[in-house]
């Protein structure tokens, strides 16, 4: 669902299935699952926070756990989720490319 220009005030948000163009998000809590992809264009937040929960939640705990356990091929793992996150996201003409990953280091024991 689009949602152009409208401002959503001290209340939780769940973001997932949406497209926000134009909002104002002010003192809200913002929920990402993970359920769907998420457009934010040209929105304003004024002190919310983010919260997240499902299949985004367990990502994030795979990867900081993953962080932790210190191995070359853990930390392989996390260092190509973030050159995925700081890739510059594609048009919406063109298909998604395939990130340009470091490479995968010799010994790929994964202790996590």
């Amino acid at each position: 669902m689009v949602i152009k220009k409208y401002t959503f005030e001290a209340e939780p948000v769940l973001m997932d299935f949406h497209e926000y163009r134009h909002c104002t998000f002010r003192k809200c809590r913002l929920i990402y699952c993970g359920y769907s992809s998420v457009t934010i264009d040209a929105c304003r937040f004024e002190d919310c926070r983010w919260e997240f929960g499902g299949p985004a939640l367990a990502t994030l705990q795979f990867l900081a756990n993953l962080n932790q356990t210190g191995t070359e091929m853990s930390k392989f793992i996390v260092n190509q989720a973030l050159s995925v996150i700081q890739q510059a996201p594609p048009s919406a003409a063109s298909a998604p490319a395939a990130p340009a990953a470091p490479a995968m280091p010799a010994n790929s024991d994964v202790k996590a």
